[in-house]
């Protein structure tokens, strides 16, 4: 199974910031056992949430030339419960980097409120090593639809990804 934990994408500011949002829903599968009868989001998933959410901010950033693998999880806190019918606006925010590592501090908010925070550390690879040219067309397609609508700062697509 694979889980999107980015629904849309609201802003990029290259080198610097995403801000995303992720919609949970009690459709999702994840819910039927965490916890039946009390869903709720596993920490887990929101961890992934802000992963993914790096990990845009990371590959739009280097023009699509380089690969974001999260290689570690720091002080994570989670401070509320994310539970079906909540919207999560998750920001990433770029803290350090010395070009093929990169750390990021991350934030998720429910109506305003902080109910996840957390610092990630990325490890930047070569692209073509993780999409190969069939995967390009996947990629491609995902990431034109979580930027529809967003505001893209210093954002340039490759042109071998362009249609």
């Amino acid at each position: 199974m694979r889980y999107l934990m980015v629904d849309r994408v609201i802003q990029v500011r290259a080198g610097k910031s995403i801000t995303a949002v992720k919609c949970a829903t009690v459709s999702e599968d994840i819910y039927a056992d965490h916890f039946y009868g009390n869903p709720v989001m596993p920490g887990a998933l929101q961890i992934e949430s802000l992963a993914q959410a790096g990990t845009i901010l990371l590959e739009l950033s280097s023009g699509l030339t380089r690969k974001a693998v999260l290689v570690l999880v720091n002080n994570v806190k989670f401070r509320e419960l994310v539970r079906p019918g909540d919207q999560m606006e998750i920001e990433m925010t770029q803290n350090s980097s010395d070009g093929s590592v990169v750390q990021l501090d991350g934030t998720i908010r429910v109506s305003g409120k902080v109910v996840t925070v957390g610092r990630l550390t990325f490890s930047l690879q070569p692209i073509d090593d993780f999409y190969p040219p069939s995967m390009k067309v996947f990629t491609k397609i995902m990431y034109e639809n979580f930027l529809r609508g967003a505001t893209l700062e210093g954002v340039d697509w490759p042109e071998d990804w362009r249609g």
